[in-house]
């Protein structure tokens, strides 16, 4: 048994009947990757200077509020549907599969 040998069509065969399900969630993985790698790397990263200053709300949660929703709005809609998806499977998780 340890010395079959094996074609290259069978495994060729074996390789895709493994990864033919997988097809799809590894192409918007991927896609998902390559839209998170673009966003970071194109992406101008202001620092606290940068950030409208207003003297009379220290916090200045409204300067920052007006820079999430101006000049950073696709890497805030990025983290949206990844924190979402992050929830939708905690959740997945947590509920099982029933057997218990």
């Amino acid at each position: 048994m340890l010395n079959k040998h094996f074609t290259i069509m069978q495994i060729l065969t074996s390789v895709y009947n493994f990864f033919r399900p997988r097809i799809a969630g590894m192409i918007i993985a991927f896609l998902f990757l390559a839209i998170v790698v673009i966003s970071i790397g194109f992406t101008e990263w202001n620092t606290v200077d940068q950030i409208p200053q207003n003297l009379m709300d220290q916090s200045n949660i409204q300067g920052i509020g007006r820079l999430i929703f101006t000049d950073l709005v696709v890497p805030f809609e990025i983290l949206s549907i990844v924190l979402l998806a992050s929830l939708m499977g905690a959740i997945y998780m947590a509920k099982g599969d029933g057997t218990e």
